[in-house]
């Protein structure tokens, strides 16, 4: 026959009685750790996106153009002016006059005698 010795199992070694070495339990943490901040950032993504979306952005004041003196003689008078893109093109029969109107500048001065 057989002994009771023989009948009984010797126990298993389960993943808790493994030895884990030392190396790999500052991985194991590191992995857990960088998983973590991982998730955080998400949820702060999205809390960024959500928060952006629903926040209105202030209207800034617009800031009228400045006047151009285009220092024209006293008693002078604009015949035409043209615009043509970005560009304006006045006439005072004694001179034409370039203005690039995105800049609000002058850009050229064209004088048709004395």
């Amino acid at each position: 026959m057989m002994d009771l010795d023989d009948d009984e199992q010797k126990p298993v070694a389960g993943p808790a009685d493994v030895a884990v070495p030392p190396a790999a339990r500052v991985l194991l943490r590191v992995v857990y750790i960088m998983g973590i901040i991982l998730v955080l950032l998400l949820v702060a993504l999205v809390g960024g996106i959500i928060w952006k979306s629903m926040r209105k952005a202030e209207p800034k004041p617009e800031i009228p153009p400045a006047a151009i003196n285009l220092g024209l003689p006293p008693g002078s008078e604009v015949r035409a002016a043209v615009i043509d893109g970005d560009r304006l093109v006045i006439n005072t029969g004694r001179e034409v006059i370039v203005v690039d109107v995105r800049k609000n500048a002058i850009v050229s001065r064209v004088v048709a005698g004395p």
